[in-house]
């Protein structure tokens, strides 16, 4: 096929003479991607940044410290600054959403595990592999929650659902839910997006991290948060609890149990709100409707745990009182007036 810029497409000529180049599905980033079927070698991915670049990016300097972790990530086989791409190890297409889709009761308690161990691994020797480079790396603060749920109000609230004006206690609530959730005995590597479509799983059903480029400082439960309220598959309660238990026994600094459990569901809270804000970009301004599969279930899990903790409670309330936890076939159907989809 031909890509959109000519000069990657003569940079990948040049590299793989014969190839064949079929797009993928990309993350939410403006990045592009491509697999690559060289007539000599395995398959690759090209990781394309739509523009020239000079030195280290994100991804190369994550990658560099997830392996030096011994963390499972994509190797990056080559860098093309000029036309502005990587080429990475292809790890195969197999999303762990997907595998969880078919998988029989077994195996999907055996790829959660893999999941919320990998999870812990971050936390342990991520953490102290970054601690050990002594890099300025971002944080996952509390100025940082604050922005994204301001992100929340505007492509969420207002993009997507049309209101005019948050009501001043709903803001207040959603800053201050931003103020507690960034509030963690202990800061640690957070992958920042760790859920099922971030996740892929080999042909051997070893699991490996994509997306990795905002890693940065975070709580102790946040990449917990992102797997088990993942927006694209469904876990039980139990289930979700007994994975929360693993998290515990796998990490090498634990914290007390019921602490952790307030901590997650805060964080989680945030999580989800956050990702709202997120899928209302991704559709409102890009066009992405695919990003609306996600919106139903995270809806219909806030509307279930709001209400169960003290902290979150009134939040749940005022968003409730206002329309934004309203279910998701009413959202579809404003979405299909305004003439967006």
């Amino acid at each position: 096929m031909k890509i959109a810029r000519p000069e990657l497409q003569r940079y990948l000529e040049r590299a793989f003479p014969g190839a064949r180049i079929v797009p993928m599905t990309g993350d939410a980033s403006t990045r592009s991607f491509y697999r690559l079927h060289a007539p000599d070698g395995p398959a690759r991915v090209v990781m394309d940044y739509g523009k020239a670049f000079a030195g280290e990016t994100d991804d190369m300097r994550v990658a560099r410290l997830l392996a030096a972790a011994d963390l499972p990530v994509a190797e990056i086989l080559g860098v093309a600054g000029d036309p502005g791409c990587l080429i990475l190890e292809d790890l195969g297409e197999r999303t762990l959403e997907q595998a969880l889709s078919s998988a029989a009761a077994d195996e999907r308690g055996r790829l959660y595990r893999a999941a919320v161990e990998i999870a812990a691994a971050i936390a342990n020797r991520g953490t102290l592999e970054l601690e050990r480079q002594g890099d300025e790396w971002p944080v996952l603060d509390a100025d940082r929650f604050r922005f994204e749920m301001d992100f929340f109000m505007q492509h969420y609230a207002r993009g997507l659902r049309g209101m005019a004006q948050v009501p001043s206690e709903v803001v207040d609530l959603l800053h201050a839910l931003a103020e507690r959730a960034a509030e963690t005995p202990r800061r640690v590597l957070c992958h920042r997006d760790y859920h099922s479509r971030n996740l892929v799983v080999s042909a051997d059903g070893e699991l490996a991290m994509v997306d990795i480029q905002d890693a940065r400082w975070g709580p102790d439960s946040y990449d917990l948060a992102s797997l088990l309220r993942d927006a694209y598959v469904d876990l039980g309660q139990d289930e979700a609890e007994r994975m929360v238990e693993w998290y515990l026994g796998k990490l090498s600094v634990a914290p007390g149990r019921a602490e952790f459990r307030e901590r997650f569901a805060v964080v989680a809270a945030q999580r989800m709100i956050k990702a709202l804000g997120t899928f209302g970009y991704q559709v409102s301004c890009l066009g992405r409707d695919r990003y609306l599969d996600g919106v139903p279930r995270t809806l219909a899990r806030l509307r279930s745990e709001l209400p169960v903790q003290p902290e979150t409670a009134p939040l749940g309330r005022a968003l409730e009182a206002v329309g934004l936890l309203t279910p998701p076939k009413e959202i579809r159907s404003l979405f299909r007036r305004e003439g967006r989809e």
